[in-house]
């Protein structure tokens, strides 16, 4: 794992001449995207593209499958030893001691830093015994902790130090424990259903409309969104499963009281500063890409902003990597098509190096204002659906507009084009299927206004 985050470290600090043709992909791109815009494939390379997307979707069932029965046997063993399961999300970074009585939780949103300490029930544990635990967390994690902040003030915090609760190990916290890990494998199916979904829209576009009028009537298509519709049920399967282990896992669990306890101590850090710390060293990148891609810098880091809170090595359970949390089986393969003509999705190694994800992340927000959406004429409003589209597809953004459910996104154009910006904003807040996009959209909006210059 050291090895790991010292590559991710490094390769964000990689010189410009060890990335790949830069001189040469700017000079060539106009005529990339106006030609990937215009040009007609052949008959042959669209059903490749679509029997490779197919492959996929059926490949990514045992992916899914794999992550997810490691995923759950790590958080049973934290419930187990910690009475909770405290893992990194896109919004935190979370890292236990190699004898795993010790954790340091990043916090990104709170702007704060919880050193935890497992601990003999009838041992109290001093704010002295927090510095000296925190200590070793700077030491072995440095260049991480520098990585994430871009300040000094993680050690300058050291004398605030304040102790915040102790819990003991019981039963009664492992319940809660075991209730929180249920509402999180709901949600985890959810957002790979959202996946999905996105891929499917992805799948039926080709070159043409999301769901266009005649795409269902495509036998290859139909038999497209039978695999989509089996691999739904796979995933609700899936959850059934994982839920019925997360039962049986309680029988494992300790009887009688427990003699652990954990303390908690909680080094607040400077509100609303650290943010635009973390972004400004990546403020060069997004300016380059932005223009490149002719989007918005503004909106480009309120997305980051949103998806990662700037932390580069953030990892969702999709999976998706990065600073924009990209999708390599979804976006990772639209802009591979897009920017290097290849079907492929991208490697985790290739979204961690901060160029390429910025680059993955800001062509994708083209590919999805310019190509999926660009029916739309106003645009405010082609903005609006393009910041929830980057969240839950274009198809899900369409079938807001369709009074049919149709994910057809020409057919939601018409529509959309009939209506003032604000109506669209408050159609897509109100009406979208995913209540996680409608609050994504209200954070990427309010963001944004925090980089317009």
């Amino acid at each position: 794992m050291k090895k790991f985050i010292a590559f991710v470290v490094a390769t964000h600090l990689l010189p410009t001449q060890l990335q790949a043709s830069q001189a040469q992909l700017y000079a060539e791109l106009d005529e990339a995207m106006n030609g990937w815009q215009t040009s007609q494939h052949s008959v042959q390379d669209k059903d490749e593209f679509e029997q490779f997307k197919t492959q996929h979707l059926n490949e990514y069932h045992k992916y899914v499958e794999e992550h997810f029965a490691e995923f759950d046997a790590f958080r049973d063993k934290l419930i187990k030893q910690w009475g909770d399961a405290q893992t990194s999300t896109t919004s935190r970074y979370v890292h236990y001691s190699q004898a795993e009585n010790t954790r340091l939780i990043v916090d990104f949103e709170q702007d704060q830093l919880v050193v935890g300490i497992k601990h003999h029930a009838d041992t109290d544990v001093s704010q002295e015994n927090a510095q000296a635990v925190f200590k070793r967390f700077l030491q072995s994690n440095s260049a991480l902790l520098t990585e994430f902040f871009k300040t000094q003030s993680v050690k300058e915090q050291q004398a605030t130090i304040e102790k915040s609760e102790s819990y003991i190990i019981d039963n009664k916290v492992r319940a809660k424990a075991l209730l929180d890990a249920k509402r999180q494998i709901q949600n985890q199916t959810q957002q790979q259903q959202q996946l999905l979904e996105k891929q499917f829209d992805a799948l039926l576009a080709g070159e043409n409309d999301v769901l266009s009028p005649n795409a269902l009537t495509n036998p290859q298509n139909y038999n497209a969104q039978q695999v989509l519709e089996k691999k739904k049920a796979d995933l609700q399967t899936l959850q059934n499963n994982r839920l019925k282990n997360l039962k049986e896992s309680i029988k494992e669990l300790p009887s009688g009281r427990s003699d652990s306890s954990v303390t908690e101590f909680v080094i607040k850090l400077p509100k609303n500063t650290l943010a635009k710390q973390r972004a400004s060293s990546y403020l060069n990148q997004i300016t380059a890409h932005s223009k490149r891609f002719d989007i918005d810098g503004s909106l480009v880091l309120a997305v980051m902003h949103t998806e990662s809170h700037f932390n580069p090595l953030a990892k969702s359970h999709i999976p998706a990597y990065g600073l924009m949390q990209v999708v390599p089986t979804s976006a990772g393969v639209d802009v591979n098509r897009f920017l290097y003509d290849i079907d492929e999705p991208m490697s985790e190694p290739y979204l961690y190096v901060t160029n390429n994800n910025i680059e993955a992340g800001t062509a994708y927000l083209h590919i999805l204002n310019d190509r999926y959406l660009r029916h739309i004429e106003d645009p405010i409003s082609r903005k609006y659906c393009t910041i929830a589209a980057y969240n839950t597809g274009a198809g899900n953004v369409a079938r807001v507009f369709n009074s049919d459910d149709s994910r057809n996104i020409k057919k939601a154009s018409r529509v959309i084009n009939s209506m003032s910006p604000e109506l669209v904003l408050e159609a897509l807040q109100s009406r979208l299927p995913y209540d996680e996009t409608k609050h994504y959209l209200e954070k990427v909006l309010s963001r944004e206004a925090l980089y317009i210059q």
